[in-house]
């Protein structure tokens, strides 16, 4: 009891009377302990993933080859290029001639009769019939229908873009959600590991103090350690349930579905050449592509809007039949009409001058874009592989710190049961133990992590 004082004695004890009662309050799921697990343990279990006897396992692969399949993210976003080629196809038509058919009849009333030398002479029937076909084709607009027909192009080829950034981010967040999933479930069988050490220390502990060995100080503070586990147990079961949502989400899975992800954190210490992958993400990013798209596009609209006043020259054909000619004017005669139509614009209020000058500073607007969106991808790569690098380096430093704290715990477990240390000391050697296993498996999927997060900021494809 030395170094102790009694407030701090009561501490633990309030501690081990109130912690339990809480806990059996919120209804902890199952350890290691061999105690039943109360219904709410069963219901937050259902999150985790199914062992391999009861489900398939699942790679990423897979998980991302499902998502892209059915998300409706995705369908949108390909329903987008369906419209956009659909618009490309509009502005051909220009390119055709537009045939019409027509028929009219009309009635007038009263009829002009011209008298001459005694008989009466009808100037045209009362009764109107008129049938026929007319054509009309633009011969030559001054590039307008190329250049509405160009600028349509780059809006269908921004629409495709567009899936490969809707894909990029749907495969991306499967990845993330798929391995946090193995993540909790390997962080959960750290913890449990660590509540088993320590529920065999409370019962060599408890058996000391039945021998007389021992003090109920030392029960106390092993069931206060025992019980924040178990709670810290618990936020990781509801994490991993979160996690197990947002994954049957995004591959549109039912809720009764098992899901079993596959996967370790195996390191891959390869070096990783920053300037290179800037180079690369230069050149392949998604959202770089449709930037310079946009780019294209507004380019393309500040031509189409500068042939605003070319003159045009079209071609109108008709031929039908019709009433009305002499000497028989209610016989239906064949008739035709051709005619050459030309127009040049004169003045048009400053109009094509001013759509320019919108189109110019929208050309402007998307190049600025493009500039931000370089340092954003830059920067993304240079903060990834950086991270991918000090992930490497906290892998080495996290695997000597477990193989120290496995050494240090033998030793520890050794001396208390020699009776040379306390309680309190092997237990800071079984939680540092335990506390260096999880760093060494953050580590790993935090590099996990940085490599999936420089390969997304590079812009490559993973499926």
């Amino acid at each position: 009891m030395k170094g102790w004082d009694m407030k701090g004695i009561f501490t633990l004890a309030l501690a081990a009377c109130v912690v339990p009662a809480t806990l059996a309050a919120t209804q902890i799921p199952d350890s290691p302990s061999g105690q039943a697990a109360p219904p709410a343990a069963e219901r937050v279990r259902a999150a985790e993933p199914a062992s391999a006897g009861q489900a398939d396992s699942l790679t990423v692969q897979q998980a991302v080859e499902r998502v892209l399949a059915s998300h409706p993210a995705l369908q949108e976003a390909n329903q987008g290029v369906a419209v956009s080629r659909a618009r490309v196809e509009e502005r051909r038509t220009a390119f055709s001639p537009v045939v019409a058919a027509e028929g009219l009849y009309s009635r007038i009333g009263p009829v002009a009769k011209l008298d001459f030398q005694g008989q009466n002479f009808q100037l045209y029937p009362a009764n109107n019939y008129n049938a026929d076909v007319s054509l009309h084709h633009t011969l030559y607009d001054g590039g307008r229908r190329q250049a509405a027909v160009d600028q349509a192009q780059t809006m269908e080829q921004g629409a495709a873009d567009n899936v490969e950034l809707v894909k990029s981010r749907l495969a991306y967040q499967t990845i993330g959600a798929f391995y946090a999933i193995i993540f909790l479930r390997d962080d959960i069988a750290v913890q449990d590991e660590e509540i088993a050490a320590l529920q065999q220390h409370l019962e060599i502990t408890q058996e000391k103090v039945r021998s007389g060995s021992g003090t109920d100080f030392e029960v106390l503070t092993t069931q206060v350690r025992i019980a924040t586990a178990k709670s810290q147990r618990v936020d990781l079961v509801d994490a991993l349930q979160e996690q197990t949502i947002a994954l049957r989400q995004l591959m549109g899975a039912p809720a009764d579905e098992p899901l079993n992800p596959a996967g370790d954190f195996a390191a891959d210490t390869s070096a990783v050449d920053a300037d290179s992958l800037v180079a690369m993400a230069l050149r392949q990013r998604p959202e770089l592509a449709m930037a310079r798209n946009a780019v294209a596009s507004a380019q393309a609209q500040t031509h189409l809007a500068s042939l605003g006043n070319r003159p045009a020259l079209s071609l109108n054909l008709s031929v039908g039949a019709k009433n009305g000619y002499i000497p028989d004017l209610n016989k239906p005669e064949p008739n035709f009409v051709a005619a050459m139509a030309f127009s040049v614009p004169v003045f048009d209020g400053h109009l094509t001058r001013t759509r320019v000058s919108e189109s110019e500073a929208a050309v402007q607007a998307a190049q600025a874009r493009v500039a931000t969106l370089q340092r954003q991808v830059t920067t993304e790569v240079q903060q990834a592989a950086a991270a991918v690098q000090a992930s490497m380096d906290k892998i080495r430093a996290s695997e000597l710190q477990v193989e120290q704290a496995e050494a240090a715990l033998k030793l520890a477990r050794t001396r208390y049961e020699a009776g040379v240390i306390t309680n309190l000391d092997i237990l800071d050697a079984e939680t540092s133990l335990s506390g260096a296993r999880l760093m060494d498996l953050r580590a790993r999927y935090a590099l996990v992590q940085s490599r999936y997060r420089l390969r997304q900021a590079v812009g490559q494809k993973i499926w």
